[in-house]
Formats: C-alpha cells, structure tokens, sequence
C-alpha cells in the first residue's frame, strides 16, 4: 500500500509484511499495549513485557525526534530457507533551508560518514527520479537480556544488517532515508531489492492518482 505521509511531504510504498508502529502518541500507545499485556499475556510475556515496552517506547521517541515518518515492522519468509524472519523499516525525511544539487547533497552526505568512521558498502546510482546513495554494513549492536529466556554476558553483541537509501528532492532542500534492519544477517541481501524499488518510488509532491476526484475524473 501507499503511505502518502503527508504531513511530512514525502510520498513512499510500504511494501506487504510491515506494521506500522506510532511515532505520535507513543507514551499512550504503549501503556494501553501494556495493560492488556499485563491482563491478557502468559507469565513469560507479562514478565519480559515492562522491559520490552520501555525499550520500544525509547525506541520510537528517539525515531520520532530525529524526524522518522514511518516505522514499520516486518515479518517474511526467507527465500534462503523458508526461515521467518523479521526486520525493521525506518522513514525519515530532513528539510534544509535553501535549495541544492541533489547530487552535492548526496556528496556531503557520503563525506560526513566518512568523517563519522562509518565502513560499509557505499553505491551512488541514478534512479528513475533522480541520483540516490545506498549504504549497506553489518554492525555489532547490543543484545539485551530478556527475562525468562537465556542470560547473557554483558558486552555481549550480536551483527545486525542494515541497508540505508538516501534519496534527495529534485531541488535538493529535502532527504529522505529509507532504512531496513534486521538481525538475521545472513539473510540481510535479500532485502535489496525491495529498497531500490521502495528509492525508486520516493516522490516529494503528492501523485496525482492519489487525489480520488482526478481518479474520477481521467
């Protein structure tokens, strides 16, 4: 489906599988969800379910302050071996003050990773609407102790794939970013294609099809 976003001024395809998480709202969204955790959830899911939450709500506050539109989780076989897996998928749009070349934006964009230290695969390719900048690494992020199930050391890190699109306006004074993560690594590749499609769908001014009346009317 379509997630117009429009409040945001960024038009993007959420592709089938994702569930949308609140980025607004958040502190009463997850109390509810809490309350029926504590009154409708097994012991093992009520105990690990305050830690869960209180990280998620974290989680998404941080999303929402650094200007996330969306954020969606997923869950899809693997094509490697039927595997569940599952993924994140973060949207977030910058606007800056004045216009710029798309592909100076995109230029500052890959010299301030650089700058940052930040290693992994980088590929600046031309897309149907316009010069877009893939990122894709695997990092070592922290794996949090959940209660009832095994305990771990602390320090102890487990590798997450991750695959960024940055995609700027026509007129460079707007980047999105298109971000999947998933912590089954080896499974990270397949989700490339669905990014370059999801890049290649980022419009910065509403479709016209989106409008019913125009539909109507041809």
């Amino acid at each position: 489906m379509t997630d117009p976003v429009e409040q945001a001024g960024v038009w993007v395809e959420i592709p089938q599988g994702y569930a949308a998480l609140p980025l607004t709202g958040i502190a009463e969204t997850v109390e509810a969800v809490g309350k029926l955790v504590t009154e409708l959830g097994p012991p093992n899911i009520r105990e690990a379910g305050d830690t869960v939450l209180s990280s998620l709500q974290v989680f998404l506050e941080t999303l929402a302050e650094r200007r996330a539109v969306y954020c969606g989780v997923g869950r899809h076989r693997s094509a490697l071996n039927d595997q569940l897996i599952t993924s994140s998928l973060v949207v977030t749009l910058l606007e800056f003050p004045e216009e710029n070349n798309p592909r100076l934006v995109l230029k500052d964009l890959l010299e301030a990773k650089a700058g940052a230290g930040e290693a992994g695969q980088t590929d600046l390719v031309d897309l149907p609407n316009g010069p877009a900048l893939f990122f894709e690494r695997v990092t070592l992020m922290p794996a949090p102790a959940i209660p009832g199930q095994h305990v771990l050391a602390e320090g102890v890190e487990s590798p997450v794939w991750q695959l960024e699109a940055f995609v700027p306006s026509p007129q460079g004074d707007k980047l999105a970013t298109i971000e999947v993560s998933t912590p089954f690594a080896e499974h990270g590749p397949q989700y490339r294609a669905m990014l370059v499609a999801m890049a290649s769908g980022v419009v910065f001014e509403e479709p016209v099809d989106s409008d019913p009346l125009a539909a109507l009317l041809g």
